[in-house]
């Protein structure tokens, strides 16, 4: 996982880099291949690429209502007792009512007793002959038992599934006894149970990029008005059949045509501040709010001499020049290493080229930004 997360961030920074030093620094670089190319060496600021990471793969959502399942009575059975109270909290598998099963009982001893009948009639079939008469009434018989076995049957499983048990995890919302029909002719649920949380979010991912995310999977929602307002959650649910309103929503990535969406439910952590029908924006969690204190780098940066001593291509004035650093810790899932000493934000840096050479000339992305 943590290789697949760097992977991802490499692709960010690297649209971030391009992207903060203007439209020269991007043409010059896919057009000569690296920044270190040419006559001169280009570089920017170490702060320039120590920024929030903002990620590529982005969601449209909205703020919904948590889900409410409805558990209806089988018109055909009566209840016979409900264990549960509104507002009572439930988990998944909890007993919610019991179908009254003294029926199913009742009709299974009585096609007993019929099967019994049977069987005796069959054995005074065999003891009278073996005509094709009488084998044609035994086999009439015996099927009568299959029938009346299957009968059974089906009655012992409404007996083995009388109790009727929760498969969320929520709240009661509401109990009916007799469930029946409310004056809109919505069919009224013997128990339902809203799920946990007060609300959740529906994304919507194109079917192009539908591999890329995950149930289980940790991201990000932002205020559509202010991104620095978040929250955090993970996706529980993805649809596997596509959204009956074909826009297509996909925020970032992928082509632009029209395609199948499918929705995709998100559980917060906290729901503070969030607004019923509130549109935001999903992005996967990466890391990219983490706070780390000193100075981290792309491990990109990094270039290491035929001794093995850690160095990045600086600028000592206006000429490029070895910068030797002490590394510390490293982190898999930015893709970053942290700088010990040796280098500061306000430092000159370039990707490491083997074109560049100690006393290049240097140019100063960082003043056309």
């Amino acid at each position: 996982m943590a290789k697949k997360r760097s992977k991802a961030l490499i692709i960010v920074i690297l649209i971030l880099a391009v992207g903060s030093v203007g439209g020269y620094f991007a043409i010059r670089y896919f057009s000569q291949g690296v920044p270190g190319s040419g006559d001169v060496v280009y570089m920017q600021k170490v702060s320039d690429f120590t920024g929030t990471v903002t990620t590529v793969d982005r969601y449209a959502g909205t703020v919904e209502a948590q889900r409410t399942q409805n558990f209806k009575k089988d018109p055909e059975r009566s209840v016979e007792e409900i264990y549960v109270q509104v507002g009572q909290v439930v988990e998944e598998g909890t007993p919610l009512f019991k179908y009254d099963i003294r029926s199913a009982q009742n009709n299974i001893e009585s096609l007993k007793l019929d099967i019994e009948g049977i069987n005796n009639d069959i054995a005074l079939l065999r003891n009278s002959g073996t005509s094709t008469e009488i084998q044609l009434q035994i086999s009439e018989k015996e099927l009568e038992v299959k029938q009346k076995q299957a009968d059974i049957n089906r009655y012992q499983q409404e007996i083995d599934q009388s109790e009727v048990k929760s498969n969320i995890a929520g709240k009661v919302k509401s109990i009916s006894m007799e469930g029946g029909y409310d004056s809109a002719g919505q069919e009224i649920p013997v128990v339902a149970v809203t799920e946990t949380g007060e609300f959740r979010i529906k994304g919507k991912v194109s079917e192009q990029s539908i591999g890329t995310i995950t149930q289980g999977q940790p991201v990000i929602v932002r205020s559509r008005v202010d991104e620095n307002q978040t929250w955090n959650g993970k996706i529980t649910k993805i649809e596997t059949e596509p959204d009956t309103n074909n826009e297509n929503n996909y925020w970032y990535g992928g082509d632009q045509e029209k395609a199948s969406n499918y929705p995709f439910y998100i559980t917060l952590t906290s729901t503070k501040g969030l607004m019923l029908g509130q549109h935001v924006f999903i992005e996967p969690d990466y890391g990219q709010m983490d706070i780390k204190e000193g100075l981290w780098l792309m491990m990109d940066f990094i270039a290491y001499d035929d001794s093995g001593q850690a160095y990045v291509w600086s600028a000592h004035g206006n000429r490029a020049a070895r910068q030797y650093v002490e590394l510390g810790e490293i982190d898999e899932d930015t893709y970053t290493v942290e700088i010990l000493s040796g280098l500061s934000e306000d430092d000159l840096i370039a990707w490491p080229d083997e074109t560049i050479t100690e006393g290049k000339k240097i140019y100063n992305m960082s003043e056309d930004a």
